[in-house]
């Protein structure tokens, strides 16, 4: 290109720059961007369809630009999304007259156009100037009106001639910058951080305008603006490692404020420097703007000065500006305690000057709500409550919200149930509640209780949902696509979540519930799992286990009638509720499992009718020996199978269509049927696929598994379903001939129990008892009848005939390796089957109750393991003057070893502790700390490995893994 036809473009280029009210700036960076900016925003309006061509020539333009300076492998993030998008979207429709929709759709895309040359203006230039775009005149003039004009500061060429520079000059740009070199490796660094950063900032705008504030810059008079919320961007940041401040302004006022932070940094110690660094002046604005916020665009963490004790917690997003006008009300009203946590410290009474009798409401009840409000006053966000069934898990939960609406003035809260049926449970619960000091009033009378539903929700009461139900309100019925925000259903909407039978709500599948909501959540289990309690952060409040029940007569004891080995089939279960939820998460959806069907099925039913005398010998009547058959609910595996049960069951007992019913989702009626078979005397056997589970129907007697049961968490929720006791009176109305109810015979022809007869129970203090005889033996819930004394006992018999451990493991005062490790879990598994029937939570519990061990009580006292056993084993051999629990002697070990490094001037933040806590309690929990563990819940919520290097990678990726080497070298 000679030397006066450069001179031309470069001249033309500048009236272009000129014209262009929004892409002149691009000019010294890119005139390529400029003039495909400017050509899509003069033919927005008359050429729409050349508009979108324009458009998307832009997005490719700055695709091959940002991958030129920053490298080919840095193509992700919500910028090269846009870029993608853009270049879809910005295909021209098919030739014919523009219309309307158009038009809005080539506006719309020169807007994201300049969105996306801001990001690369000050990509390349590291300037943060107010840049805010300027819709065309003409946009608000009818198309063809004579008082259209080009917005520039000074006319210097029409469209005509705008049309024929982009058709002569684009070209011969575009093969210039074809012809580009990639920049230099070296310079990809310096961009690629300044990259994130304005990546952060893409994100949080993007966040902060979801959650309904406006964002604008600091030159835009925001106050001034006719909306409540406005998030502020000031370019002036003093810290030049941070992004863009905001100051937040509700109607007007500034409340609080946004730091955007690279991806890199910690989020919580950037949050504390801010609060330890800050002037008097500075101190004072805190004062009057007390929310702050930091963020990378991913992870959001909050802290409200107005807490009593602030501390910053992790936010799915930031919340709408309607909360924090309420907040600030809030706080005006009531200056001594102007939050949720405030109220809970300063206006929540204990429980016994709240005219809550201990003697009425229950030792259970009592201790439990006790235990959650003393975790809620301490800041702690999850807490876990262990009551045994029939201990009154709902009872418990309408206490707390009852207390937390009445006193706390808590505004909406949420209770989750895993079943429909549960749902209608818990909505009668609460409208049979009165508590004390409300005149007689039903809780339904002072508070609105409502399932969650498509209207808007109660300014303030509960609000009741399943688990299924409020997941699929929040992914949009599109479960794959995981938790979207909703602005109807917005993180803050509860002050507080109540998760009934939680250990099914903590799966993959819908754990994440809990982490979109910003509440608290107290979660209620008889059967509190390891993933549960990994979840709840370990924080089992309080306990009451099914001994605890058995011995108080909430429940019967357990006892298993073996039938003789009888043929089983593989069969694929059909989509039974199991299938569809898998709330377990242990057992795979649809796996082969043992079915008994066929010639087995009518031999495993015939046994059962005959072996009913020597299950109820008391109600044998005289002279035949016959029983009548209790209440029995038959366990089956899909549909199919229990439409043949149900045949053959009426067929051996020589029964009628009433003695035995069906009781499945897919079976129609299923709560009506449900109901008969609780009141009345028949139907005598139902036949279900998992639909009890959790279910009251205190009249059953008889478990029959006809299907194995992989999970032996299911398996003891099950179980449940026939522990509940019942007054001999309501027992007889519908078993005609029984006395009373002492137990629960569980008939197990398909050996279902043996997947669970070397495992401790999940109600933590389970034993298992010395077996009776050939075809009865108890589960672990009978232990309850073995005493202390001869539990610890037979720990030492089985000691003293050399079922030990070996011997290094007894007197090494080393750590423990992998196959050490593997070792004991062997040997306690060894120690667990018949004949001795043991577990560590069972003989641990009785040194305690003896006396004989000594637990830390700063030391959350979690369940026992082998690893703990070890130490009971050491002492029985003199090896050690008093046991001490194996969680203790490891977090002793990490607290020596964080005060060496101190010692030596090293010091630890608060995210740096988070890890190494954690990595402890997983030492404790499984005897050693495999690295691949930093990829598994709690590690993968702050990212996993990437996350562990991260947190401690001040002295590289090396020296990281130096210290996690370090550390399972002196925690094991």
């Amino acid at each position: 290109m000679g030397r006066v036809h450069q001179v031309a473009v470069e001249e033309a280029l500048a009236e272009l720059a000129a014209a262009s009210a929004n892409f002149g700036f691009l000019l010294p960076l890119e005139p390529l961007l400029l003039v495909y900016g400017a050509g899509a925003e003069a033919d927005a309006h008359d050429r729409p369809k050349r508009s979108l061509a324009q458009a998307r020539q832009f997005a490719e333009v700055l695709t091959a630009e940002s991958v030129r300076l920053l490298g080919p492998d840095s193509t992700d993030g919500p910028v090269h999304r846009a870029l993608a998008e853009l270049r879809r979207s910005g295909d021209p429709t098919p030739d014919g007259e523009a219309g309307p929709d158009d038009r809005s759709r080539a506006r719309r895309f020169v807007r994201h156009c300049f969105e996306l040359g801001v990001w690369y203006f000050r990509l390349r230039t590291g300037v943060r100037d107010a840049l805010s775009f300027v819709p065309p005149a003409e946009w608000d003039a009818p198309v063809g009106s004579p008082n259209r004009q080009l917005p520039m500061r000074e006319q210097v060429t029409g469209l005509a001639t705008w049309v024929a520079l982009l058709d002569e000059y684009a070209p011969v740009l575009r093969r210039s910058f074809d012809r580009r070199a990639p920049a230099e490796t070296a310079t990809h660094a310096p961009l690629k951080a300044r990259s994130a950063l304005l990546e952060a900032e893409w994100r949080v705008a993007d966040l902060l305008t979801e959650a309904g504030w406006a964002v604008r810059d600091d030159s835009e008079t925001p106050h001034e603006l006719p909306v409540r919320g406005v998030a502020v961007r000031s370019m002036a940041h003093p810290d030049r490692a941070a992004g863009p401040h905001y100051v937040l302004r509700v109607d007007g006022q500034p409340v609080g404020t946004v730091e955007v932070r690279h991806r890199s940094e910690d989020l919580r110690a950037a949050m504390t420097r801010t609060r330890e660094t800050s002037t008097p002046s500075t101190a004072s604005a805190e004062r009057r703007m007390p929310y702050t916020y930091a963020t990378d665009g991913v992870r959001v963490l909050f802290r409200n000065g107005d807490d009593p004790e602030p501390r910053p917690r992790e936010l799915f997003t930031f919340h709408r500006p309607d909360t924090v006008a309420r907040w600030l009300r809030e706080a005006a009203t009531d200056p001594q305690a102007p939050t949720f946590q405030g109220r809970l410290l300063r206006r929540l009474p204990d429980l016994g000057d709240d005219g809550y009798a201990r003697d009425s409401l229950g030792s259970v009840q009592y201790n439990a709500v006790r235990a959650f409000e003393s975790s809620l006053r301490r800041g702690e966000r999850r807490a876990m409550v262990q009551i045994a069934v029939g201990g009154g898990q709902t009872v418990t939960a309408v206490i707390a919200a009852h207390r937390l609406l009445r006193h706390a003035r808590a505004r909406r809260i949420l209770f989750l149930v895993d079943r429909v049926e549960l749902e209608t449970q818990a909505l009668a619960t609460f409208a049979a509640y009165a508590g004390p000091g409300d005149d007689g009033r039903k809780f339904t009378e002072s508070y609105r209780v409502e399932r969650l539903g498509s209207d808007a929700m109660p300014p303030h009461g509960v609000v009741v949902s399943t688990v299924p139900r409020l997941h699929s309100a929040l992914s949009r019925g599109n479960p794959a696509s995981g938790l979207r925000y909703r602005p109807d259903l917005p993180p803050e909407s509860f002050d507080l979540i109540i998760a009934d039978n939680c250990h099914r709500s903590v799966s993959s599948r819908w754990r994440a519930l809990f982490d979109y909501f910003d509440a608290p959540v107290l979660g209620l289990t008889a059967t509190p799992t390891d993933r549960a309690l990994e979840v709840f952060q370990g924080n089992l409040v309080s306990s009451y286990t099914f001994e605890d029940a058995v011995a108080d007569g909430r429940a019967v004891q357990v006892t298993i009638y073996r039938i003789g080995d009888l043929s089983t089939r593989p069969e694929r279960a059909a989509d039974t509720l199991e299938e569809e939820f898998n709330l377990d998460g242990e057992e795979p959806l649809r796996h082969r499992r043992s079915v008994m069907s066929g010639k087995a099925l009518h031999a495993a039913l015939t046994a059962f009718k005959e072996g009913l005398p020597s299950m109820f010998p008391e109600r044998a009547r005289p002279g035949t020996g016959d029983v009548s058959l209790p209440k029995t609910v038959v366990y089956a595996t899909d549909d199919q199978h229990a439409d043949e049960v149900v045949d053959a069951v009426r067929v051996v007992f020589g029964q009628g269509p009433g003695f035995c019913q069906k009781v499945t989702l897919k079976g129609g009626s299923p709560y009506r049927l449900l109901s008969q078979f609780r009141n009345t005397v028949e139907p005598r056997v139902i036949v279900v696929v998992d639909l009890l589970t959790g279910t009251d129907i205190a009249p059953v007697e008889c478990l029959l598994f006809l299907r194995d049961v992989r999970s032996s968490y299911r398996y003891f929720q099950m179980l449940a379903v026939g522990t509940r006791p019942i007054a001999s009176a309501a027992l007889r109305a519908v078993t005609p001939g029984a006395s009373a109810k002492t137990r629960c015979v569980v008939v197990d022809p398909v050996g279902v129990a043996r997947h669970h007869s070397g495992r401790p129970s999940t109600t933590r203090k389970r034993g298992r008892g010395r077996r009776k005889d050939a075809d009865e033996a108890p589960t672990p819930a009978a232990a309850a009848t073995v005493d202390d004394a001869e539990v610890m006992e037979r720990w030492r018999s089985f000691l003293r005939a050399g079922d030990d451990p070996v011997r290094e493991l007894i007197t090494s005062a080393g750590g423990l390796s992998e196959e050490d490790v593997r070792r004991l879990r062997s040997w306690a598994e060894s120690l667990a089957r018949p004949p001795h029937g043991l577990t560590a939570e069972r003989i641990w519990s009785a040194y305690e109750r003896a006396g004989v061990t000594v637990s830390d009580p700063r030391r959350l006292r979690a369940p026992k393991g082998p690893a703990d056993l070890l130490a009971l084993v050491r002492y029985e051999a003199g090896l050690e003057p008093r046991p001490r629990p194996y969680r203790d002697q490891v977090f002793d070990r990490l607290d020596a070893w964080i005060d060496h490094q101190k010692r030596r001037g090293r010091s630890f933040d608060s995210d740096q502790v988070w890890w190494m806590e954690h990595i402890a309690d997983g030492t404790a929990a499984g005897g050693h700390f495999a690295a691949a563990s930093l990829d598994a819940v709690p590690f993968t919520l702050r990212g996993g490995t990437s996350g562990f290097l991260h947190a401690f990678g001040e002295h590289g990726e090396q020296g990281a893994v130096r210290l996690l080497d370090e550390l399972r070298s002196v925690l094991a």
